[in-house]
């Protein structure tokens, strides 16, 4: 749908113009009392290793690439007074002469150290390889502009100018600006793909052919329902399997249920809440930690359970038919039975309804459960013993009914008067009403007027609700528990069709994730015969997510040769001859990367189970994750890296546990040990960095669970997060010499959310709900790319300062800069207006020619030192959404202190030894010391439930939030502008998360919310 968004005579109803919204999308940025930041970071580094409130002088490096980008901007303008131009090119000659002898003597400093240190003679080669290809092609771009200086025709003009061209672009550095596929953005609904239940045995065995090793190794058991199975029965039934560990908390799980099937059973039935998705996703352990899963959990942890007290069971499937009331209780409360199944199916599970009379009455859908081998008769369960064991119980944890309490429908109870507040914005701010631009809000008068309503709803609570948890606010949802004295022995519900049985779940059920790195690169024969040729693929490794659950996940680079490690070392301070400690001023703020190779690692928990082919240091690589679902196929995730970050993966299956806070917590509790000790030895950046960053990429997904459920409460929809992940890593700055990377910096951390899927549908069918509902959530997603950085990496003497889509939008409406709302309707009159990177608007005009909407700053902000823009592309018709910064990454930028910024720096591509070198100066020992302490207590605050009270305080402000932006939505008569500028919701939630960083893991009155 194509939407007008800025012609003038169009309006909204009830008089509300286009321009008024635009209004409404923007004040969101100058929530934070109007200020650009809360706190300089006074120590941030910035660029080539710069401290922040230092002015930054461009190397040598990079003046030369910014004359060669001169020379390119002057031959691609018009022509003009040949002999002007001939003057500009001798000017830049020259200036190309001065750098050229700073950078020769830089060289041979570096040559001299290289020497004094000693290193390996393969080291001094690759210098000298290096310098000479250096010298070459200036020595080439010199010889290009004297010849373009001197031609006497056009013809021998444009000749010279082609090969400056063909030079230049044999040279470039490979763009790190991740292009956007506009079909296929980061928060985001998957295309549903309806399947109908199968209805025959025969297809079911199906699945077992598509894994060929499942189908030769799987054990034919002949199901029977009464009778003695001897000779049918095996080990297969009690083992262990990638989705069932026996590990320690299931067996003692088991043991506290005394090890008894009807205890088993209901407790997983009455405890764990079903999750209307398709395939195995969590494992047995996870199921434990979160209490929620689809039946294959759910089944899992059944099946682990019994078999840890030496029951044996195994899976069933098979197609079960339910009446439609029943299934729409099921999946939380539906009052329309075509969005029931529609939210079923979306999440992949195979279905079908069932008509009579023109009416939905029922639906057969594919399912999963579980039987077991127990001591049936005569006591039907009730008093199981080994070696009694005569009859295959059916069981289905899954399959369970709810009872649900409505809120307080404070929309009612305290109105909102929309028109006053959307006038009252549309006076504040400088709206451009043919250019679809506004910016100038008073932030005051967004901030005053929230302050106002939650007055008025805290007020109302304690007056009419005293004493009201969040659930009494919100409503709750618990499941109907049933309790018996024995096992029923019978399925709750008519089964259509018993498909296939087997011990271990099939390969072709299971959701993966493939993790894979390439070379994307120079070619660095060019100027080293001796260089190996370049590999494409280097790393590649495919896992089912039940083994990565709750596992960190890290990629980083390690030294491909002891040379190279011994490079990275004579780099490093050498200890004081009078023990003094060393101080942070002395590590180096940059690494020769020509110099150096490193290599690619993926991790798990610590252990390196895949390696890569070495590559230069600041070298592209180009870094692919794929999902791999049994309902939807596959999904990637492609990211241009840096070679030498580190990367912490934080996979989101759903929920984030509170067993993944707790041994992440005793990990850094143990290293922290170790440091206090200053007992360095074995300490690795997996200890160092990978539980910091891992913590806090799992931090982003806990707080952003938490909004989603809340959201998903007061707008009426139900809600499931699907596998998802969020990244949080080093970044470097490369500077390249004729595509070659000659130096590499620190230049902060990233945050990249970029791979956020949902199944949302609305209750009661209404698909607006939906829209309003993705949108709320892709601001939240986007604020929190910066908030839970900030937190973590801060202290009170050196604040963290972060840089998401969100708050650069906010900062450039503070700095005065137009922010346009673009959509097909104007983008030919608004994309000459915007002063942005090239790579930039070609995303711009990507999304707009597939139907997305664009909300962007006409230029670039500079915060801290950091260049770039904040852009939102929208879906008008779902809501799905990508929040941009500058340079292709859908996350944050964070500059840290510099403390910080060294270890990450040293350590992410350090071997052990190097790391307790760094580790043995005092300063650094006191900064990551400070971070752990910090994070311990954000945990152990989160454990006790000392947030418990505060958070239920805050939720008024969240609900203030949520209801006046929802009373604005429904203010808007015209569809197609309200989906034309549907980002409303920033302002209320850019307002919660600058005031009110909601607490980590706390689950709102012991769980409360959750349930």
């Amino acid at each position: 749908m194509t939407m007008r968004v800025t012609t003038g005579n169009r309006r909204f109803g009830k008089g509300l113009r286009g321009t008024a919204l635009v209004v409404a999308l923007f004040f969101t940025w100058t929530l934070a009392g109007g200020a650009t930041a809360a706190h300089a970071a006074k120590l941030a580094v910035n660029g080539t290793g710069s401290r922040g409130g230092e002015k930054q002088v461009p190397s040598a490096e990079e003046r030369l690439e910014s004359l060669v980008q001169a020379i390119e901007t002057d031959l691609a303008a018009p022509a003009g007074d040949v002999e002007q131009f001939r003057q500009k090119l001798k000017t830049h000659r020259e200036e190309i002469d001065t750098v050229d002898k700073e950078i020769g003597r830089e060289l041979a400093a570096t040559r001299k150290k290289l020497k004094a240190a000693k290193l390996p003679a393969e080291i001094l080669n690759r210098h000298d390889a290096f310098v000479r290809h250096y010298e070459s092609n200036v020595a080439e771009l010199q010889g290009e502009l004297v010849a373009i200086e001197g031609a006497k025709t056009p013809s021998a003009s444009e000749t010279a100018r082609a090969k400056l061209r063909q030079h230049r672009e044999r040279t470039k550095a490979p763009s790190r600006h991740q292009k956007l596929d506009p079909n296929n953005l980061p928060h985001r609904q998957p295309k549903a793909q309806k399947r109908e239940p199968r209805q025959f045995k025969e297809e079911f065995d199906q699945d077992f052919k598509k894994d060929k090793h499942a189908w030769k190794n799987q054990k034919r058991i002949v199901v029977a329902a009464t009778g003695s199975l001897t000779g049918l029965l095996g080990p297969a039934e009690l083992a262990e399997t990638i989705e069932v560990q026996l590990i320690p908390e299931i067996r003692a799980k088991a043991l506290e249920l005394g090890n008894d099937p009807l205890k088993i059973y209901e407790w997983v039935r009455n405890n764990v809440e079903y999750v209307p998705t398709w395939g195995s996703i969590q494992g047995a352990q996870l199921t434990l930690e979160t209490k929620q899963g689809n039946a294959f959990d759910n089944a899992s942890l059944l099946i682990a359970l019994l078999r840890a007290a030496g029951i044996q069971a195994r899976y069933v499937t098979g197609t079960i038919e339910l009446p439609i009331d029943k299934i729409m209780n099921w999946n939380g409360g539906f009052t329309d039975p075509t969005a029931a199944l529609e939210f079923m199916a979306s999440g992949g599970v195979p279905i079908k309804a069932g008509m009579a009379g023109g009416r939905i009455v029922s639906a057969r859908l594919e399912h999963v459960w579980v039987e077991a081998f127990i001591d049936y008769f005569p006591s039907r369960g009730a008093r199981h013993k080994s070696g009694g064991e005569d009859t295959w119980i059916s069981l289905d944890p899954s399959f369970k009914q709810y009872s649900f309490t409505n809120g307080i429908d404070l929309k009612t109870a305290v109105p909102f008067d929309v028109q006053t507040f959307v006038d009252q914005l549309k006076a504040s701010a400088t709206i451009d009403e043919a250019a679809g631009s506004v910016t100038g809000v008073n932030p005051l008068l967004v901030q005053q007027t929230l302050q106002d309503y939650q007055a008025r709803v805290q007020s109302y609570i304690e007056q009419n609700h005293p004493g009201a948890t969040v659930g009494d606010v919100l409503g709750k949802q618990a499941i109907v528990k049933q309790e018996y004295r024995y096992l029923l022995g019978t399925l709750p519900y008519k089964t259509a069709v018993k498909g296939a049985t087997f011990a271990a779940i099939p390969d072709s059920y299971r959701h993966k994730l493939s993790f894979n790195v390439k070379n994307e690169t120079a070619d660095l024969t060019v100027f080293d015969p001796d260089a190996p040729e370049p590999v494409e693929i280097t790393l590649n490794l495919t896992k089912s997510l039940p083994e990565l659950a709750g596992k960190k996940i890290t990629l980083s680079y390690a030294p491909a040769t002891a040379q190279d490690e011994a490079v990275i070392a004579s780099y490093l301070p050498k200890p004081h001859a009078d023990g003094t400690p060393i101080q942070p001023s002395e590590l180096p703020s940059q690494l020769p990367a020509y110099l150096i190779k490193v290599k690619p690692e993926l991790r798990l928990d610590g252990q390196v189970v895949a390696t890569g082919a070495p590559i230069g240091l600041g070298g592209t690589n180009i870094f692919t994750m794929t999902f791999s679902d049994p309902a939807y196929g596959s999904s990637q995730i492609v990211n241009s890296i840096d070679a030498g970050v580190y990367q912490a993966i934080g996979l989101n299956l759903g929920q984030i546990s509170q067993g993944q806070l707790t041994t992440l917590k005793s990990r850094m509790e143990a290293t922290n040990a170790k440091l206090e000790s200053q007992n360095f030895a074995g300490l690795t950046k997996d200890d160092l960095m990978g539980d910091l960053f891992f913590t806090t990429a799992l931090a982003y997904h806990a707080e952003l669970n938490t909004m989603k459920i809340i959201a998903a409460k007061v707008m009426g929809v139900k809600a499931i997060t699907l596998p998802s992940e969020t990244v949080f890593a080093t970044k470097l700055n490369v500077l390249t010499l004729w595509g070659i990377p000659r130096i590499v910096s620190p230049s902060g951390l990233n945050m990249d959310a970029d791979y956020l899927m949902s199944v949302v549908k609305a209750k009661d069918g209404t698909k607006d709900r939906v829209v309003h509902y993705m949108l709320n959530t892709g601001v939240v997603s986007s604020s929190l790319e910066h908030t839970v950085p900030e937190h973590f990496f801060s202290t009170p003497e050196q604040p963290a300062e972060g840089v998401s889509t969100v708050k650069a939008l906010r900062i450039a409406n503070d700095q005065g800069i137009p922010i346009y709302t673009v959509n097909q309707g104007n983008v030919t009159a608004v994309m000459p207006q915007l002063q942005l990177d090239g790579q930039v608007k070609t995303d711009i005009k990507n999304a707009i020619n597939a139907g997305k909407i664009v909300i962007v700053s006409k230029e670039n902000i500079n915060f801290h030192g950091w260049k770039g823009c904040g852009y939102i592309i929208v879906d008008p018709s779902t809501g799905a959404g990508a929040y941009m910064i500058g340079g292709g990454t859908s996350g944050c930028w964070v500059f840290i202190v510099i403390i910080a910024l060294s270890i990450a720096f040293i350590s992410a591509f350090a071997k052990s030894g190097t790391i307790g070198k760094v580790f043995s100066i005092a300063a650094l020992f006191y900064a990551y010391n400070k971070y752990i302490d910090t994070v311990n207590e954000y945990i152990e605050k989160a454990e006790s439930g000392e947030w418990t009270r505060e958070k239920a305080d805050n939720m008024v402000r969240v609900l203030s939030i949520i209801y006046i932006s929802g009373a604005i939505f429904s203010f808007m008569s015209d569809d197609d502008y309200m989906k034309a500028l549907p980002l409303i919701l920033i302002p209320f939630t850019k307002y919660l998360f600058y005031e009110l960083l909601i607490p980590l893991f706390d689950k709102i009155d012991n769980g409360e919310i959750l349930k």
